[in-house]
């Protein structure tokens, strides 16, 4: 490259963060202004996804990324419901996609906005398209309000698993999964048919506490009999006037007409960006004692740095990196405590080592409390099991202590393209890992030594961690995916709750009382601005991929890892609707 083209590169790039900074600071500066008037109506739309990681706001608003993250939504709510210049909100929900533990902890906020005595409503946009999750988060509200042409608010659950067995006989490959234990059944979406015996039980379990969860929940805040909520879900797709027969609405009309009726005919709610930028300070806001350190573990977890897709999608948890941010967090001194934000279905074993002994190490010098979100599955949980304390909501999926590893031989596939392979070694395992072969009776017996030693060391890790033998976690372990609710009665998990509860739990341990407020300080540290925006440009295209593709990417996790990789992984990808 010549240095013109160098400086005109350097020149963008500059000009770039010069319009991030300066927009940013102009939208701070005139929300501010404005701030918040008294008897103020906030006006919370909830869609689509949010990021783990506390937003990167200039960057992110240039390059029009999501800007609220998933923290500050929750922050959001709270302070809503604690400044006396908000009189009420409306939450405003359409089709979402988040997990089930992210949709609790949204409404535990939602319910203890409404617990101060303000007035909550929701109002549902959804067609067929809308799911049961949404509905979930709206029972939270004091009534709840669809437009004239909305439909199926709440349809059950239904979790879809795909099997490849079928397409390599096709394709004339021999598809070679192990695995440790039974219920580890990642390998089973590569090389089998269909569900073995134990992935039926499993899903089945996880469908039934997850149903519970739901329809315990719309019975309470609707008043409604448990049996009355599995009627109104079976009877699938309803008008409006006979959702509100079944106690599942309170009214059917437009939004303006829900916003005259709240505020007046010339009233305004303040939307929940801006109400965000303008809050601080609250009034009578307690002061700040202390500091606890949050460190985000989001994505497949693999060795180097971590990698940050766009809008936080199909991020990594980069070994270097979380090392780097607990030796940060143990050296300084101004930190009372850490919480360990874990949302990863796990990846490669060596690495989910390397972070748990880091992990480990820093919880010699002040505690660590974990706080899984969405999933939380075997490398992830197994980075989170030197935690002092684990906290995780009831829908976490969590657990699926196991070892899994896959190897196709594609020999077949490139003789009948006309290629051929010739390959050479020295040494009697030189072949183990080649995509030409199969393996060995030799070098099976090697590999599933070695997998077995993994699955041993990872069972050693969480006795240690949770106060358990090793007898009880091979007990819950074996493969097995859980969520939080049936963890914690299996061990796994200690409390069941958000992120807010994980921080309470931090200033308990650390002897902060729990009713002051404590900084928050945020690692991995982000890189420099400029190469942020380096990075960032450079990814941007990612998130034009359409969205069938970028589920079948997030459901072939295995496939970013070389073949012959020794994996913590969960079973598979498990989206429940």
């Amino acid at each position: 490259m010549t240095e013109r083209p160098r400086r005109w590169r350097r020149r963008l790039l500059m000009a770039l963060a010069v319009v991030a900074v300066v927009g940013f600071a102009a939208r701070y500066w005139l929300a501010g202004g404005h701030g918040v008037a008294d008897e103020s109506w906030v006006l919370l739309d909830l869609q689509d996804g949010y990021a783990e990681e506390a937003a990167d706001s200039p960057l992110q608003r240039l390059l029009g990324e999501p800007e609220t993250s998933f923290l500050d939504l929750l922050l959001t709510i709270r302070d809503a419901g604690e400044d006396a210049r908000v009189a009420g909100m409306v939450v405003r929900i359409r089709p979402l996609a988040i997990g089930w533990a992210k949709a609790q902890e949204i409404r535990e906020a939602l319910v203890k906005f409404r617990s101060t005595g303000k007035p909550l409503h929701a109002y549902l946009e959804l067609e067929l398209s809308g799911g049961s999750m949404e509905y979930f988060l709206a029972s939270a509200a004091d009534r709840i309000h669809i437009p004239p042409g909305a439909a199926a608010p709440v349809t059950g659950l239904l979790a879809q698993y795909v099997f490849l067995g079928g397409v390599w006989e096709k394709l004339d490959v021999d598809m070679q999964v192990l695995k440790i234990r039974e219920y580890k059944t990642f390998g089973d979406m590569l090389s089998e048919k269909t569900m073995t015996a134990w992935h039926r039980e499993m899903a089945n379990a996880l469908l039934d506490s997850l149903y519970g969860q739901l329809v315990d929940a719309i019975a309470a805040d609707r008043k409604l009999e448990p049996a009355a909520v599995r009627a109104a879900i079976d009877a699938g797709p309803a008008t409006p006037a006979e959702l509100q027969r079944a106690g599942l609405i309170d009214d059917t009309e437009f939004l303006d007409e829900l916003r005259v009726a709240l505020v007046g005919e010339d009233g305004k709610w303040l939307s929940a960006a801006d109400y965000a930028a303008a809050r601080r300070p609250l009034p009578d806001a307690p002061a700040v004692s202390g500091q606890v350190a949050v460190i985000y573990g989001v994505g497949a977890v693999t060795t180097g740095e971590s990698e940050s897709g766009p809008a936080g999608g199909d991020s990594s948890m980069g070994a270097d990196t979380l090392i780097e941010a607990f030796n940060e967090v143990a050296a300084d001194d101004d930190i009372a405590a850490v919480v360990f934000r874990v949302d990863s279905p796990g990846g490669s074993a060596l690495a989910s080592d390397l972070i748990w002994q880091a992990a480990q190490r820093m919880r010699a010098t002040k505690p660590l409390i974990v706080s899984m979100s969405d999933v939380a599955a075997s490398g992830g949980y197994y980075v989170a099991a030197p935690g002092t304390r684990i906290v995780a909501s009831p829908g976490t999926m969590t657990g699926s202590i196991g070892v899994v590893m896959a190897k196709p031989n594609v020999r077949g596939l490139l003789g009948k393209l006309g290629v051929n392979m010739v390959e050479m070694q020295r040494g009697e395992m030189a072949s183990m890992l080649s995509v030409n072969e199969s393996f060995t009776p030799a070098q099976l017996t090697r590999i599933k030594a070695t997998m077995d030693h993994v699955y041993d060391l990872f069972l050693q890790r969480v006795a240690e961690g949770r106060g358990l033998d090793m007898a009880q976690v091979n007990e819950v372990g074996r493969g097995r995916v859980w969520t939080g609710a049936q963890a914690r009665q299996n061990g796994l998990v200690d409390e069941l709750g958000g992120f807010f509860t994980a921080i309470n739990a931090a200033k308990t341990a650390a002897g902060i009382p729990v009713e002051e407020r404590v900084g928050l300080v945020f690692y991995p540290r982000h890189k420099g601005l400029m190469a942020r925006l380096t990075k960032a440009l450079g990814t941007r295209l990612l998130g034009a991929a359409p969205e069938w593709w970028q589920q079948v990417q997030r459901a072939t996790l295995a496939w970013r890892y070389p073949a012959g990789s020794v994996l913590t992984l969960m079973p598979q990808e498990v989206t429940i609707r």
